[in-house]
This record gives C-alpha cells, sequence and structure tokens, in this order.
C-alpha cells in the first residue's frame, strides 16, 4: 500500500525556511543540497524537501507530494496508470529518491520511491534505479503540460491556496 512520505514546496529562501520549521516546530534538518539549495527534513514520518525557485524551471509546480512504495508496487501500478492514459515519467537518476513521477489530471506532481529518508544519517537512495526503457520522455524546463496530454493546467492561486491550508 502507498504510504505518504514526501512533501515538497518551493520557497524564495529554503534555508531559512528550513530554520524557522526546526525553531518553531522541532522538525529536524536532515541535510542540504548546495548547489542547488535544497533543505530536506523530517518529523521522523515524513520527508519536507524545501525547494529553490529554480526547480520550476524543471517543473512549474509551487509543490508536490511523494508515495513510498515498494519497487515490485511500482511496476504492478505501471500497467493500470499507463490504461488511464497518464504518463509516467523516470525520476533523475543522481541519487535523489524518487523512482518515476507523473501528474494528476489537474496537473499535480505525485513522486514514487520505494525509500523517502526521514531520520538523520539516511542516505537517499536505498538501492538502484530500474531501468523503465518505456518511460515518458521528460526534458528539463518543459514542464507537465509538455507532452502529457493527461494533465491540465492548475491556476497558481489555487496552489497558493493549498500551501496556506496545509
Amino acid at each position: 500500500m502507498a504510504k505518504l512520505r514526501h512533501l515538497a514546496f518551493v520557497c524564495k529562501e529554503p534555508r531559512k525556511v528550513a530554520k524557522f520549521l526546526e525553531e518553531a516546530f522541532d522538525i529536524q534538518v536532515l541535510y542540504y543540497t548546495d548547489p542547488p539549495g535544497v533543505a530536506v527534513l523530517s518529523d521522523g514520518e515524513v520527508n519536507f524537501t524545501l525547494l529553490p525557485e529554480s526547480f520550476a524551471e524543471h517543473d512549474p509546480v509551487p509543490w508536490h507530494f511523494g508515495l513510498e512504495m515498494s519497487q515490485e508496487e511500482i511496476d504492478a501500478r505501471r500497467a493500470k496508470l499507463k490504461e488511464m492514459g497518464v504518463a509516467i515519467h523516470e525520476g533523475v537518476h543522481d541519487g535523489r529518491p524518487v523512482e518515476m513521477f507523473l501528474h494528476t489530471p489537474e496537473g499535480h506532481r505525485i513522486d514514487l520511491a520505494p525509500f523517502w529518508p526521514t531520520k538523520p544519517g539516511q542516505s537517499r537512495r536505498q538501492e538502484e534505479y530500474r531501468d523503465r526503457a518505456d518511460a515518458e520522455p521528460w526534458e528539463r524546463g518543459s514542464g507537465p503540460i509538455g507532452d502529457d496530454s493527461s494533465v491540465q493546467p492548475v491556476a497558481r492561486e489555487a496552489s497558493a491556496v493549498m500551501i496556506i491550508v496545509l
């Protein structure tokens, strides 16, 4: 069963926001990646990733979430997602947890990974990436609307309200 393990938000100053969350709510900073300036925190259960504004060059979504599933679960869901017309994209193979990602019909990004670091000292990646030759192409900067017919645009105002509610 998929478990919610990752929330990510684009911030003007990820380190500043991370320090605030750590001081105000005892959410622990696990690590920073510089460049590009990502801050990764956790409450022990959920991985909170604070992304720099440059993330929008890769995928113009102000927030997204991730599900933790075994590699076998991810593989088993691929056929169903394809049947639903969902374009599935490989994650970036540079040590990040993301195995693959997709977008809801409204354009919300969902990352899928077999592991999300939530404790100090855990590495970002626990196992090798699987070759996913049938993954849809994804070009940096093309965003979810690009060639993904399963995605419809979402108004920025609606996403901003969602962030405030969370």
